[in-house]
């Protein structure tokens, strides 16, 4: 069997992130690593192809080697959705194969496809609307497939997840090229073709973990389940302070220092040369290498991007894509008290999180004494200047500043003594 793994797209609504999701990395390893080792230890492939955007196409490679695959690269040179992906490989395909998203977190059991069929897929049972394909079904076979069909609109409960094997690779190819539609939806109707076709398709309903990766707070999701899966290592190269304190399942990486008075509780992942300064905070966090967090820094259930940098600043599930500098003072709030759930941009996307803090991208630099509202997101290369209260978003390369103004005026100091000041406080 042949594995096709989607690496590509252009993941329009993760802004302000910068990095291609499937190279976001988390425990110092890109997202596709981890699945891509995910895939090879748990199902019998005679050979990967993993189809990625042209920017991406080196680095898939250079990953797919680390893990000695037996892997061809093919390359989606224009994103227009699932099928566009899988075409771009049409050469490649052949025989049985298993078509996976490269950034959707899975168990290992979501790609043990039980029972019979031409082509099978899998099921994801959810409680609320979930912007994707749904499955019409009756018992195990489905009828269809509808590709967000809008709230209120639902043909049923289930989702379908991207976990699909075709016994006939040739035979998809065929029904992606025959699919005609205005919408990105050639993936979704090439397969009811093969419905109204007679093909036999049928799901597997699948009960696990399944985070997928389409906003950028999805990230803290995905960093938590990382982190949960660790186990305590501190190696003798890290330099850890006999008076700091490391609670529960924390990974420190080589070159890192823990000075006096740090508190890293876990599950924490401190990456590569990263310091951790005096009576710094850090739980339930990921920082890749490099990171520095100055004097009396609190960073709470974050990810944190390599090369950021903090001194005496509050961070609170906030996702800083990298190489993030923020000045001494400032806060990045994450809860609203009037116990909403917290909404982002202008067209108020709710996030169901109760606690969201700020999302920066790459380069971005926020001064001393900042405050930023629950939610907002700050663009790659941007500058915050001192004192702001920042509540709405700020694109990429843009600079806000405050205009202060003073009233000057003539003052004549009354100057107390000591005496008089002790005598002052006694009554």
């Amino acid at each position: 069997m042949k594995v096709i793994v989607l690496a590509g797209g252009e993941g329009k609504r993760m802004w302000p992130i910068q990095t291609d999701k499937c190279l976001i990395p988390f425990l110092g390893k890109p997202l596709l690593y981890h699945n891509l080792k995910s895939l090879k230890d748990n199902i019998e492939a005679k050979e990967f192809i993993i189809i990625v955007s042209p920017q991406v196409k080196e680095q898939a490679g250079k990953i797919a080697e680390d893990l000695d695959l037996n892997f061809q690269i093919a390359v989606q040179s224009n994103p227009t959705g699932m099928a566009d992906a899988i075409l771009s490989a049409k050469d490649l395909i052949e025989g049985e194969i298993l078509v996976v998203n490269a950034e959707d977190i899975l168990e290992p059991k979501a790609y043990q496809l039980s029972g019979e069929g031409d082509v099978r897929v899998v099921g994801f049972k959810v409680d609320k609307y979930f912007p994707g394909g749904y499955l019409k079904v009756t018992g195990d076979r489905v009828q269809a497939v509808v590709e967000k069909p809008g709230e209120g609109n639902e043909p049923s409960d289930m989702i379908k997840l991207v976990v699909d094997y075709f016994k006939n690779g040739k035979q998809l190819i065929e029904y992606l090229q025959k699919a005609s539609t205005d919408k990105d939806d050639s993936y979704e109707v090439a397969l009811d073709l093969m419905i109204k076709d007679r093909v036999e398709v049928t799901f597997t309903k699948y009960e696990g973990v399944w985070l997928p990766l389409k906003y950028p707070w999805h990230i803290l999701d995905i960093t938590a389940y990382f982190l949960s899966k660790l186990k305590q290592q501190i190696p003798p190269q890290a330099k850890v302070s006999e008076k700091a304190t490391i609670e529960g399942n924390v990974v420190i990486e080589e070159g890192v220092k823990v000075f006096e008075g740090a508190v890293i509780k876990g599950p924490c992942y401190i990456g590569k040369n990263c310091i951790v300064g005096n009576n710094s905070m850090i739980r339930q966090s990921n920082l890749e290498e490099g990171c520095v967090t100055g004097f009396n820094c609190d960073i709470t259930r974050s990810y944190i991007g390599a090369n950021s940098w903090f001194h005496t600043n509050y961070i609170g599930d906030s996702v800083l894509e990298g190489d993030f500098g923020m000045g001494s003072g400032t806060v990045l709030a994450n809860l609203r008290l009037d116990n909403h759930t917290i909404r982002v941009g202008d067209e108020k996307i709710d996030t169901g999180r109760d606690k969201l803090g700020a999302v920066a991208g790459k380069g971005s630099r926020v001064g001393v004494n900042v405050s930023t509202m629950p939610g907002v997101r700050i663009g790659s290369g941007s500058l915050v200047g001192p004192g702001v209260v920042l509540h709405e978003d700020v694109k990429d390369n843009i600079k806000i500043t405050v205009k202060q103004e003073y009233k000057v005026s003539e003052y004549t100091t009354s100057l107390t003594s000591y005496n008089q000041f002790k005598v002052k406080i006694n009554h």
